[in-house]
């Protein structure tokens, strides 16, 4: 997510839609919309530990979004206690091992972990904005849904940039997964939606990426493992 610049009310206008009338409980859901499970291991790192191996712009991708996934499973975890949808509950599960992933990584190369303990608090000023306005959004079951596919689509655009600008094999096997994830979320919150009788929008990616990536089926992300996560 680029958290250089926070959502402008038009476009949080532009990506939410009103409310069908259906209750949250009568979704019917898809079996692939709730087996998300990305990250079952933490792939084994091989690059140097030092971390001026890394350059300034890989250290700050890494610190970035370690907030950005925890970020997302705050949001999605907010949103599963006021509605109930399955989906926040699962995809917030997987949000916990993406960011155990990226935090793996900053103690592989002994950086400070930014990431504060409290749900929804946060180092970053922007993304702690971001996080404010994102569950300001979500004033019914589907303009949370419509909110969790906005999120993912900036994790979408955010991470593909990020992956451009290194060349670091960990970081890119790692940045990847996250990828792959991304577009197993988006794919369940526009499903969902659509099981709802909403046509869900694309706002950041382009109308064949878009596609592209709801047509494609999950991925539970690669490389080898080294053991899985407990959810804190």
């Amino acid at each position: 997510m680029k958290t250089k610049f926070l959502i402008p009310a038009a476009l949080l206008a532009a990506t939410l839609f009103a409310s069908c009338g259906q209750d949250a409980n009568s979704i019917k859901f898809d079996a692939m919309d709730v087996s998300i499970d990305e990250f079952a291991a933490i792939p084994v790192f091989t690059t140097p530990t030092d971390s001026l191996s890394l350059t300034q712009s890989e250290m700050n991708g890494l610190l970035l979004m370690r907030e950005e996934e925890k970020m997302a499973q705050d949001v999605y975890d907010s949103f599963y206690s006021t509605y109930g949808i399955i989906n926040f509950d699962k995809i917030s599960n997987s949000e916990v091992r993406h960011t155990a992933a990226v935090l793996a990584l900053i103690n592989y190369f002994e950086l400070t972990d930014p990431a504060l303990t409290e749900s929804g608090k946060f180092t970053s000023t922007a993304i702690q904005g971001l996080y404010d306005q994102l569950i300001a959004a979500g004033t019914s079951a589907n303009t949370a849904l419509s909110t969790g596919a906005f999120i993912e689509e900036y994790d979408i655009a955010d991470l593909k940039k990020l992956i451009a600008e290194t060349t670091n094999t960990d970081i890119v096997t790692v940045y990847n997964n996250l990828l792959d994830g991304s577009q197993n979320h988006l794919r369940s919150f526009v499903r969902t939606l659509k099981n709802r009788g909403i046509v869900y929008t694309p706002q950041l990616l382009s109308s064949t990426d878009f596609a592209t990536i709801i047509a494609a089926t999950n991925s539970n992300g690669s490389g080898k493992g080294r053991g899985g996560h407990s959810r804190k």
